[in-house]
């Protein structure tokens, strides 16, 4: 315990430097105070652990600070300084621990904060972390040990599944340290003509599925598609809403979404109450997400008690989209229409 406390007593120049600087960036920093409460931590993170990894020991800057200053820079003996064989040198449990606990924040608050922060990022991001500290130590007379890279890009990725353990615990919680660009659901009309072929001609381009399209693939023209009730006679489908996700800064229709309003025996087995996709040059920013939520928000104006999505197993992001959103997963079944790719499609209910 009392090395515990010498380390954070060693971390406190470093975290009252980073505070200075977040004050006046505080007001260029997005979201509401949970969001900028979370990014003070991460920055005081941040100038701590600067403040024990960048100079000649952990105790250098508080040292110097109290008057006893010594050189910052050494270059000698630089070959017996480096340790390139894993976990050659490990001499106790307490090293091992320290140096995977102590980078565990870099990975959580950095997927707390950002969108599209995924388990890859996080061991890039490690790495790059830990890389950069290994190499300074160098010209500042510590060692460079690759058990110390390894170590803290395994921190980096536990903090990241600490992340994810809450997301999966708490959705509504964690996603509100995003910044999210406001969406809204608007009914299709003749203003969105151009957008939305150019949504298809993307879709088609990087070759995606349309779901929840309401037939665009299929019809020739943008009247065509509008002609939602004619289609759905004609076709023998049920009743649905399709609606346009359209992000309100600049009105760009980033996804669409199709809400039926009854199951068939095909739906109830397959296709569920809900469709949807989004513009491949818009992913990985939670469009999905909130564009299901807003959906939900309209089955919840109508008085209905769940509704049922599916996906195919294969496809995480659409699994993650659901679970996001309250998805419990009541079964797989044999994708008998081939709606995906892996054969097997799962159903979730979601209760409203």
């Amino acid at each position: 315990m009392g090395r515990i406390l010498r380390y954070l007593l060693f971390m406190l120049p470093g975290c009252c430097a980073a505070a200075v600087l977040f004050l006046p960036a505080r007001r260029r920093i997005k979201g509401g105070i949970l969001r900028k409460t979370a990014m003070l931590l991460f920055w005081l993170f941040t100038g701590g652990m600067a403040a024990i990894t960048l100079f000649r020991e952990p105790g250098w800057l508080l040292a110097g600070l109290c008057g006893s200053w010594t050189p910052l820079f050494d270059l000698g003996n630089l070959g017996s300084r480096i340790s390139l064989i894993p976990f050659s040198d490990i001499d106790n449990i307490y090293n091992i621990v320290g140096n995977v606990v102590m980078f565990v924040p870099f990975g959580f608050f950095a997927a707390l904060l950002w969108q599209g922060f995924t388990w890859r990022r996080a061991l890039a991001a490690g790495l790059c972390i830990t890389g950069f500290i290994e190499c300074w130590q160098l010209l500042v007379g510590r060692t460079t040990d690759i058990d110390d890279v390894i170590l803290n890009a395994l921190g980096v990725f536990c903090g990241y599944l600490l992340w994810r353990g809450l997301r999966r615990l708490a959705p509504r919680f964690a996603r509100r340290f995003h910044v999210m660009d406001i969406l809204e659901l608007v009914e299709p009309t003749i203003e969105y003509k151009e957008q939305v072929l150019a949504f298809k001609a993307e879709m088609l381009e990087y070759g995606s599925g349309f779901d929840g399209c309401a037939g665009l693939e299929s019809t020739d023209t943008y009247e065509e598609w509008l002609d939602f009730r004619g289609r759905e006679a004609r076709n023998g489908w049920v009743l649905s809403n399709t609606w346009l996700t359209v992000r309100k800064s600049d009105n760009r229709v980033v996804g669409i979404i199709d809400c039926r309003s009854a199951l068939t025996d095909f739906l109830r087995q397959y296709g569920g109450h809900i469709g949807y996709c989004v513009r491949p040059t818009e992913r990985r920013k939670g469009y999905a997400a909130e564009q299901l939520r807003l959906a939900l928000e309209k089955y919840r104006e109508a008085e209905e008690k769940r509704v049922l999505v599916t996906c195919d197993k294969s496809n995480t992001a659409s699994r993650r989209t659901i679970l996001a959103n309250g998805g419990v997963l009541e079964n797989e079944v044999e994708d008998q229409p081939d709606l995906g790719e892996s054969g097997i499609l799962q159903r979730y209910w979601i209760t409203l």
